[in-house]
């Protein structure tokens, strides 16, 4: 992945940090065996990183492996990248999360950011759905994400931001967290979504946000789907919601994204399982994607 920081950041080097960053690396590879199972056929993972043995606790989809990412550490701080590389098999299909809330800490200088590429091909599904990003004050965070999505591939990536630590008292401010999403079909560039906020346009943010504390996006990626069936269910699902949430169409036949705003990561997270829910409605997975071999 080739890396677009913007200039912005170049306010904030790195290179007076008295205590270097970590470099945290995982690169897994899923596949999927003769029965339709799917299980880690390769990993590589650098502190602080740890990633679980796969488990299959879904009864309805017994071949469905689910994926944790662990972090020895406490959170991301000044200094750390990120780098997390992730390649679906043909045919395979999990779900991959983390154990907690990213949390970024306050820093005196410098920048942290954190790097994600994930390659679904043909035929796989796959559900990427974190816990939250919690920016503390005075932070500030880097994220570039790049999705590679096959023709008969499924994917679900979801992104939850809070407004920082609101218990404490810090809502909007961190200096600056910028979020650039970018997907491919077949090497060509699907669309670029980018999300650049910076506390010294706070009173903008919270109006943007209608001052919700939390808010998230549900990108589902796919040209396959039967997209007006499962956009019209989620529509139906955020209409019932007490949320702010929204669905539209990708470009380019890309499929779909859910905007949502609450006070709530709870609602958030509610909303999401049920969205993720539909899709695997609309066939168990396996069958949900069509022309599947």
């Amino acid at each position: 992945m080739s890396s677009h920081i913007p200039d912005i950041f170049k306010n904030f080097t790195n290179n007076k940090v008295k205590m270097p960053g970590q470099t945290g690396t995982i690169k897994i590879e899923l596949q999927s065996d003769e029965n339709s199972k799917t299980y880690i056929k390769s990993l590589m993972s650098k502190a602080p990183f740890l990633i679980q043995k796969a488990i299959y606790p879904d009864s309805d989809n017994p071949h469905f492996a689910h994926v944790y990412m662990m972090s020895s550490s406490g959170g991301i701080l000044q200094g750390d990248e990120q780098k997390i590389n992730i390649v679906m098999g043909e045919n395979s299909t999990a779900r991959i999360t983390n154990q907690s809330a990213t949390k970024i800490y306050k820093m005196e200088e410098g920048h942290a950011s954190q790097y994600i590429s994930i390659h679904c091909q043909k035929g796989s599904y796959l559900e990427f759905i974190p816990h939250q990003i919690i920016p503390f004050k005075a932070s500030r965070f880097y994220q570039e994400v790049s999705l590679e999505v096959d023709e008969n591939a499924v994917l679900i990536y979801s992104e939850i931001i809070s407004a920082g630590r609101i218990a404490s008292g810090e809502k909007y401010d961190f200096d600056l967290c910028f979020f650039r999403t970018s997907a491919h079909r077949n090497g060509q560039l699907l669309f670029t979504d980018v999300m650049n906020l910076d506390r010294r346009g706070k009173p903008n943010l919270e109006s943007v946000f209608d001052g919700k504390g939390v808010f998230s996006t549900v990108y589902i990626i796919g040209s396959s789907i039967a997209a007006d069936k499962i956009a019209e269910e989620i529509a139906q699902v955020t209409k019932n919601s007490s949320l702010l949430a929204g669905c539209s169409s990708l470009p380019h036949n890309a499929g779909m994204i859910v905007r949502m705003l609450s006070n709530s990561v709870s609602d958030i997270i509610s909303l999401t399982e049920l969205i993720a829910g539909i899709l695997k409605d609309n066939a168990k997975v396996e069958t949900m994607i069509q022309n599947h071999p």
